[in-house]
């Protein structure tokens, strides 16, 4: 059965897009901007949790970033494109319980909200992955994005075909337009 692009609007949030195999560009912000994933354990657990949930629910990870305080993800949408709120729930639940528990602060709040966009032009596609591949560069916290251990760029480097890694590497992103004020 095919999946109809559904538009969903929400009281206290902006409206979104849901498109059947569509790529997103996903980013999420903890509760105050806090740095609450800010140890390797913190950060490696949310990674493998977020590639355990993206798999379950279908959705194509093809960058990720996770840095303390927010974290980024580009994927393909599976027909249901609407799972990505589950998706993104089950992701800061589980983490957050995990933070929690490492802190021994439980039921302490440790996510703010996530922002979604669905990617329509191949260059604004291509601009994001290397934009997210990249991120540890931009928040200064590596000067080479193959020295940060959770972001998707040497997983990239080594999965993907060359022409394409050229052309993503080739992109402009002084202009792409993300929330990433973290």
């Amino acid at each position: 059965m095919m999946t109809e692009e559904i538009y969903k609007t929400y009281l206290h949030n902006p409206p979104h897009l849901f498109r059947p195999n569509a790529v997103y560009i996903v980013t999420g912000s903890t509760y105050r901007k806090l740095h609450y994933l800010g140890t390797d354990e913190k950060k490696s657990q949310f990674c493998t949790t977020l590639f355990e949930r993206s798999a379950m629910f279908g959705w194509e990870l093809e960058a990720w970033a996770v840095l303390s305080n927010h974290y980024h993800f580009v994927a393909q949408a599976p027909e249901e494109a609407t799972s990505l709120k589950a998706l993104i729930q089950a992701l800061h639940s589980i983490s957050a319980i995990f933070i929690n528990k490492t802190d021994r602060t439980p039921g302490r709040k440790i996510w703010h909200n996530y922002w979604d966009t669905c990617i329509t032009h191949e260059t604004s596609y291509l601009a994001r992955l290397l934009y997210v591949h990249t991120n540890p560069i931009k928040h200064g916290i590596v000067e080479r994005p193959e020295d940060y251990p959770f972001c998707s760029y040497c997983w990239f480097m080594e999965a993907a075909e060359q022409d394409f890694i050229d052309k993503v590497l080739a992109q402009l992103i002084d202009h792409v337009h993300v929330k990433d004020d973290f």
